[in-house]
């Protein structure tokens, strides 16, 4: 009878207990610390959800793609997205300066182009280039770098793509070379020396053509010499030619009175303004006589010229027709007129000197 009570006060307390343990069991673990969360790398990228819509294409290129050492290396990010939607990407510094293979900014830098292009699917474009500079053989690795995306109603953060190429050296481009079979040597000096003959000869050919242009160009430039002219023959010496020429003409065998009248006049005209220096072809006779008043030539009479000159304006202009006597007298006055005025020989000097005769 007493072992009954004792049962049902066991299976009455039993469910106290568990719970109570439970609760001990719960507070425990409560009570201990949570486990630390995995490091993350210094400068590691991480990258926010983003919808696939927005989310945009990341193209990286390396120009040259096989660089060597001290080689100007150009790396080019690249990123199309959709037309609302805008992308900002500043290269990370850390990143890009690795000093095990003293990889550095290139002194130079292109100029930072901010400018945004359409392309043909109606995404757009924009492009980030750094120039780098290796100065030891390695391979290069960039990591990831984050650039943020603006799409109007949020801003989330990307990751662009890894970047490796490797630098080669100047001294070859074969990772282990190995020893070649050793060739003949090769006679190759007289294939230079003929090269460097060609080479000269082809040298002093230009010389001498630039010489040749620049002297030809030179006399041409030069002030040339104009022989002096010759000295002006007398007035006698003309008009005794020219009676000459008349004595020995058929003018009036052919009739010609009045021109054989007009070519006496004209050189006995031409005599006197020589001589005293006027125009006596364009003055009439009243004019030419006028100035041989005021200035007579030495043994000649002013009358003479007079009669002269009269009587050829007759001929000329009154159509007067004079025997064949009158016309060898007229000829032989003009003649004795013109050699009364033989120059002497001071006056020939004076006349090529240019003097007045």
């Amino acid at each position: 009878m007493n072992a009954r009570p004792a049962v049902l006060a066991a299976l009455l307390l039993a469910p106290s207990a568990a719970l109570a343990q439970d609760a001990a069991v719960a507070t425990d673990a409560s009570a201990r610390p949570s486990a630390p969360a995995p490091a993350r790398a210094a400068g590691e990228c991480v990258a926010d959800p983003i919808p696939a819509d927005h989310a945009p294409a990341v193209e990286v290129t390396v120009n040259p793609p096989n660089p060597q050492v001290g080689d100007r290396v150009r790396v080019t990010w690249v990123f199309r997205y959709r037309t609302n939607d805008r992308v900002e990407f500043t290269p990370d510094a850390v990143a890009l300066q690795q000093a095990p293979i003293e990889l550095e900014y290139a002194r130079e830098q292109p100029e930072r182009d901010r400018s945004v292009h359409g392309e043909r699917d109606g995404r757009l474009r924009s492009e980030v280039v750094v120039a780098l500079q290796p100065f030891r053989a390695g391979d290069v690795v960039i990591r990831p770098m984050s650039a943020r995306v603006n799409t109007g109603d949020e801003i989330a953060r990307i990751c662009t793509p890894e970047v490796r190429f490797r630098v080669r050296s100047v001294f070859g481009n074969t990772s282990h070379p190995q020893p070649r079979d050793i060739t003949r040597p090769e006679d190759v000096r007289r294939d230079a020396l003929t090269f460097r003959q060609v080479a000269l000869a082809l040298d002093a050919l230009f010389v001498a053509v630039v010489a040749a242009l620049s002297i030809a160009g030179w006399l041409r430039r030069r002030p040339k010499v104009v022989a002096p002219p010759p000295p002006p023959r007398h007035p006698y010496f003309i008009a005794r030619d020219a009676l000459e020429v008349l004595a020995r003409g058929d003018l009036l065998a052919r009739g010609l009175t009045k021109d054989y009248y007009d070519a006496i006049s004209d050189v006995v005209r031409r005599y006197l303004g020589g001589v005293r220096a006027f125009d006596a072809i364009e003055m009439t006779t009243d004019e030419i006589l006028a100035h041989m008043r005021k200035h007579p030539l030495p043994g000649v009479t002013f009358v003479e010229v007079e009669r002269l000159l009269r009587e050829c304006d007759l001929v000329k202009f009154a159509r007067y027709v004079p025997a064949h006597e009158d016309s060898d007298e007229i000829l032989a006055a003009a003649v004795s007129l013109v050699e009364r005025g033989r120059p002497t020989m001071s006056t020939q000097h004076e006349a090529a000197r240019g003097g007045a005769p």
